[in-house]
């Protein structure tokens, strides 16, 4: 393993950047300081973990930046987190590169170990030592592979790893081979295909550590609009093969390509040849035989309510307002999903069904809350203002609002 030691030359009196409070020097990498609430996600679900382990009585813990950067990521985790011993920051350094100068307190102290290495031989040393990391944060490029694989070996058990890609194109539907290659998906371009980027990343985590005898559950799923990329943390619960029933949550999603009806069509039943060639949309007045079919992907719930609410409070603590919000959003989108919400529908979808029965789409917030008291679950959606995520199928959603219209007429 290459060490590298701390140096204050590589800063060069260069100007430096402030977030959250910790100030760094650039130079020439790249840094979006519009994608801070990643950053800010990923501080607090190593603050929640941290509290977790200390009330256990459980060792400080110990964090692997895979891709360190500028180190901005490992400086606000060194800091901005009590119960962390130690952070691992790995960078394949090249030229004038700032991480040395940026880190050099901290490496002084102790609490950050600075190496350059490819993160894949990161891994695998990790394994081969037996010394994993509780919190091990992967900001890949693209599709994010061969990190969603490779990435588990670093993993303790308990441990938490956050993973990034950014080939939004990909996920949408285009360039066919390297959704293939990246998620061993099919993904097709429809207006909830930011949430299918995410739901394929989650899906393809999720069977990567399955077929490493790996347990794992999602924590927190996140798209970046400013910087078009997924982000997505899960927990490895326990090193032993997930059971049977946990693989229902890997499935296909069909759409129906006329009206846009979403249902989720379990990978088993594309054995059946005829309903998987010719599978034909179950919506009223529709009957369309024009469906695509994606997957798989990752078709339960993208958040952990119970995490996902600490983080929250955690937030609030700090006086992170946006953080606090977006966290209170992913907690009712769990909710909605675990009552089956499945991908988002655009509210131009749902306003198409509603105008071709003649009526007219009520505001977001007393559309959700009519679903809602007719027993669906339903929410917003994070990774798009105008959209709705619902258990109900549009037709359930049509007959919602033309019930609530009969009520306002007899009132």
């Amino acid at each position: 393993m290459r060490l590298i030691t701390p140096s204050m030359s590589a800063a060069g009196g260069a100007p430096t950047t402030t977030e959250r409070g910790v100030s760094f020097s650039v130079g020439s990498l790249f840094y979006n300081p519009s994608s801070r609430i990643i950053r800010d996600l990923g501080v607090l679900a190593l603050a929640v973990l941290g509290r977790e382990r200390a009330q256990e009585g459980g060792a400080p813990l110990r964090v692997l930046d895979a891709m360190a950067g500028s180190g901005v990521r490992s400086l606000r985790y060194a800091t901005e987190v009590s119960n962390v011993g130690l952070v691992h920051a790995n960078e394949l350094m090249k030229g004038d590169h700032p991480l040395s100068a940026n880190l050099a307190p901290l490496i002084s102290k102790g609490v950050v170990q600075l190496t350059a290495e490819d993160a894949i031989d990161m891994y695998f040393r990790a394994r081969l030592s037996g010394e994993r990391y509780d919190f091990v944060d992967c900001d890949a490029f693209g599709t994010g592979q061969p990190h969603t694989a490779e990435a588990w070996w670093a993993v303790a058990t308990g441990g938490l790893l956050y993973l990034c890609a950014t080939d939004s194109r990909c996920t949408a539907g285009h360039n066919a081979h390297k959704v293939m290659s990246g998620y061993a998906a099919v993904a097709k371009y429809h207006p909830s295909c930011n949430e299918q980027g995410l739901r394929l990343l989650l899906g393809a985590a999720w069977r990567e550590a399955a077929q490493r005898n790996l347990h794992a559950r999602p924590i927190f799923s996140y798209f970046d609009r400013p910087s078009s990329s997924f982000r997505v943390m899960l927990q490895l619960t326990k090193p032993k093969r997930p059971p049977a029933d946990a693989y229902e949550s890997l499935s296909h999603v069909a759409r129906c390509r006329a009206c846009g009806q979403l249902w989720k069509v379990p990978s088993v039943a594309l054995g059946d040849a005829a309903g998987a060639l010719r599978p034909k949309c179950a919506a009223i007045d529709c009957g369309a035989a024009g469906v695509d079919v994606a997957g798989p992907m990752w078709s339960g719930p993208m958040h952990d309510e119970a995490f996902v609410h600490a983080m929250e409070e955690e937030a609030a603590t700090r006086g992170w307002d946006d953080a606090e919000q977006l966290l209170r959003l992913m907690g009712e989108e769990a909710r909605a999903e675990m009552g089956g919400a499945l991908l988002f529908y655009h509210l131009g979808e749902v306003q198409r069904s509603l105008a071709a029965r003649g009526l007219r789409q009520p505001p977001l917030a007393v559309l959700i809350e009519a679903l809602r008291a007719a027993g669906h679950t339903a929410s917003a959606s994070h990774s798009e203002r105008k959209a709705i995520k619902v258990s109900a199928t549009l037709d359930q959603i049509v007959e919602v609002v033309a019930a609530a219209g009969r009520q306002g007429e007899t009132k």
